[in-house]
Parts: C-alpha cells; structure tokens; sequence
C-alpha cells in the first residue's frame, strides 16, 4: 500500500487580538485573556516548532495551528485526526507526530510542512489514550510508551525502535494482566543517564514506577521508592482481568521536575479525589537525591499548600514569574472546581495565585506552557484560552537542545544544567506529559540574576557540552559541540 502522504496548506485563522496591558512593576507578572486561539476547544496540546522558523506552533486535538510569529495562528490540514505527541523518531532533522488516539498513527515528516502515515504495530484494543516518547535504551533512537485506559484486556504497550527505523511488536513492561493508565511520564529521577517511567493510574489503582537498569530494561520499583500512593481504606477484589489491590488513588497526570533545586527530579502526583479520606488527594513527592532516591510527599494534609478539590486532573509545570523555581497549573473536572495556578516558594511549597492573576478557568483536560510570543516568559493554554503572561523585570534563559552524534535528534531525555550566581537549576528534555506536550526549548527563569550564565547539557548518548552566555536570550545547544 502506499504511504498516505498530506500537504500542510495554511487557512487564515484567527489574529491575536490580544489585550495588551500596561507595563507592570518589576515584581509583578500578569497573565491577559487573548482571544488567540478561541474557539480552538479544550483537547489535549502539544508544543512544538514543527517548521523550524523559531517559534513554537501547537497541535489541539488533532488540529494543527501555526505560529505566525506576530503574535497570531493559522490553522493547517495536517489531517492526523488526534491528539499526540511530536518528536523526530527518523533523525533526519523534521520532527514527526505520534497520534494516539484510536489504534494509533504514526506521521513522519518528510519534507517541511508534508506528512506520511509509516507503518506501526497495530494495537488491538479500540485507545491508546496517553503516550510519550524517549530513548529509553540509549541507542540514539526514540522509543514509544502508550497507555490503555479502561481496556484492561489491552495491555500498556511499550514499543522500541530497530535500527532500521521500524518498531518492533510492543512489549507489556506492566505484567499480564491490565491497568487503567491514564498518563505515562519519563524522567531520570536517580540520575544515572537513562530514562525511568511513571505511569498514572486510576480506579484507586496503585500507580506504576518502572526503574531503568540500563538498555531499556526495567524493574517494578513504586511502593520501594514511595511514588505508588497511599494503601489505604478498601481492597478491590480480583477479577477477570486485575489481581486484588488495595485502595490508593484515581491519577490522571504527573509531572516530573526539580521542585526545590538539589539538582534531583521530585514528581508531582495530581489526583481526581471523591471525598472519602482514604483516596489519595495531590502529592508533591520529593526526591532525596543519592545514595537512595527515595521520595516523601510534602503534601500529606495540604501541608504543601495545594489544598484539594475533588476533581483535579492533569497539571503542567513551568517558572511563570522567572523567579527560578517550578510552579504548576492544575485543572479540574467537575462543575463547582476550578483550575488553579500554585506558585512555588523554592521548596516544593506552594501557594494558590489563580485568583489574584485571573487564572482560575473551567473544566478541562488541557493546560500546557510555551513562550508563543517569543519574550522570555512563559504563556498558558488552558480550557481552551491562551493567556499571555505580560512578564517582569526578572531575568531569564532559554535553550533548545539538537542531539545527532549519539543520540536523538529531539534530544528528547537530555539532562540541562544552568548556574546562575548561587543558584543552580535543572529541566529535561521531555516527550510528553501525561496526553499534553510543552516545547522542546526549555525555559529557565534567572531572578534578578542578569548576566552571565553556565549551561552544561548531558545528551542521551551520555556527551556532555558545556557553554557560557548572557541572560535573555535563547541558545542552541548542538551534541556535536560536546566531548
């Protein structure tokens, strides 16, 4: 059969109309209500700069739409027909697109703005809900794991990359029987070069950690390290398709990052909670860095600040007001909850600021960050609106990572390293958050640090480069540039 290949052909959309405000004070950020991008809908989003010209255009529920670089999208037939996640699986330079919806399907970009369905191992069941990429055996190439919700006969499924760009027959990292996965997340928690994976279970299910040993091998490690929840209140009888589990949470989506800045990823556990106590309510779990890794929720009874609400659902992390730490939207699901933004105090506690930044939104699965605009501070799309952050006098840093001698050409897993004065910060390199995707570029907030900056990159491949730059601006980092 041949390959069904789609032009992208662009169709006027919408322009910005955004509401520009007055300048704010230097400690100060404020968010304005664009009309960029309404009537878009609520579905899940992801960021990427697929035609390379510098800033970063998004796909929303299999609606591609493209960043005009003035501030206004344009709407394109891409014609994938679902949501996914972008990154380049052929390393030829052009980022390519993983649907997963339906049985899944795989786009390659073979040319700018021209896209063809390549063969995938079909998946038998009728979802494949959630999915996020990484090179979890460092070969050079991007791996894929999906997830199957409530279709607990189809397994998870884990499909690696062969040499010669195919995938093989997925594999079931998670044991025979099914999970209701609903959001798969990468991240090197124990910093030993290779990718773990956190998957997000619900049904009061207890959510899976699978621990990298090398060359994409894993063990079964949640309840060891404390990421599986909390055994608490009922057991689930066993059935046709699950062995008994005790009662732990319903979780949409996590989140990796370096909530307090000791240089190791804690992991934010976002949780749909009903009112009975002994549903797991949202966990900031932070890590404890070498020699044991193991995590502590700081959350237990709110105590980091993120009070509860019965339906929260996926959150999303970025350093909004540049200050230097990660801070996290979460939304909700059920009318009477609302969307809320937490800003963090360099910790790992946080504080609700949604009300005082007009940030508190409706129900909905989407919330994702990305710098559209191009000005150092990073916007919000969330329940179908895009929120331009109008910034402050702080200090920031952007870096877009280009693998290729060894690893990736995404350079989806590599480990960024920035010190600035004191302070040191760490991101990754990510293939997808739980059904929603930021940018490949990633952002860091400076403070009032204005000045000269050290990046070092650790790639996939294990090469480290090192750079010294000037604030406010954005970097390319290449692995050719690396020993």
């Amino acid at each position: 059969m041949r390959p069904a290949f789609f032009v992208i052909g662009l169709t006027p959309f919408l322009a910005s109309g955004s509401t520009w405000a007055e300048a704010p004070q230097p400690d100060e950020t404020r968010f304005v209500r664009t009309e960029t991008l309404q009537g878009v809908g609520k579905g899940l989003s992801s960021w990427c700069d697929f035609d390379d010209d510098g800033d970063v255009d998004v796909m929303i529920d299999g609606s591609l739409y493209q960043n005009g670089g003035d501030g206004s999208f344009r709407k394109v037939d891409m014609g994938v027909g679902g949501p996914g996640v972008w990154g380049d699986f052929d390393n030829d330079g052009l980022v390519d697109f993983f649907r997963f919806s339906g049985e899944g399907t795989l786009w390659r970009q073979v040319e700018s703005k021209k896209f063809e369905a390549v063969p995938f191992p079909g998946n038998p069941g009728p979802l494949m809900p959630r999915a996020a990429w990484a090179d979890a055996n460092n070969d050079g190439r991007l791996d894929l794991f999906v997830t199957n919700y409530e279709h607990p006969v189809t397994p998870n499924r884990f499909y690696l990359q062969n040499e010669d760009g195919t995938f093989a027959e997925p594999v079931n990292l998670m044991g025979k029987l099914g999970w209701s996965s609903r959001g798969a997340d990468w991240g090197d928690f124990d910093n030993d070069g290779d990718q773990d994976l956190y998957v997000s279970n619900y049904r009061l299910m207890p959510n899976t950690f699978m621990v990298n040993r090398g060359r994409g091998t894993f063990a079964k490690q949640a309840t060891a390290r404390g990421v599986a929840g909390v055994a608490d209140g009922g057991v689930e009888p066993a059935s046709g398709h699950y062995k008994a589990y005790k009662y732990h949470g319903h979780t949409i989506g996590s989140c990796w990052g370096d909530l307090n800045n000791d240089g190791n990823l804690d992991l934010f556990v976002v949780n749909f909670s009903h009112p009975p106590s002994y549903q797991d309510r949202p966990q900031v779990l932070i890590n404890s860095g070498p020699p044991n890794y193991m995590f502590k929720d700081l959350n237990v009874n709110a105590g980091a600040g993120i009070y509860w609400q019965e339906s929260y659902a996926k959150g999303s992390l970025a350093d909004y007001d540049n200050d230097g730490d990660l801070d996290i939207y979460i939304t909700t699901v059920y009318g009477g909850d609302h969307g809320d933004l937490f800003r963090n105090d360099g910790t790992g506690r946080f504080t609700p600021v949604g009300d005082a930044l007009s940030l508190r939104t409706g129900s909905s699965y989407q919330v994702s960050w990305a710098d559209y605009d191009n000005d150092g501070d990073m916007d919000l799309l969330v329940d179908g609106v895009l929120f331009q952050n109008q910034g402050n006098a702080n200090a920031w840093l952007k870096v877009k990572v280009v693998g290729g001698a060894g690893s990736n050409m995404s350079a989806i897993g590599a480990r960024i390293t920035l010190k600035a004065g004191e302070r040191t910060q760490i991101r990754e390199v990510s293939g997808g958050n739980s059904g929603n995707q930021g940018p490949l570029v990633q952002h860091f907030g400076l403070g009032n640090h204005d000045g000269e900056v050290e990046v070092s990159v650790r790639f996939p491949s294990g090469k480290v480069g090192r750079w010294t730059v000037q604030s406010r601006k954005q970097i390319v980092a290449h692995e050719r540039e690396a020993e």
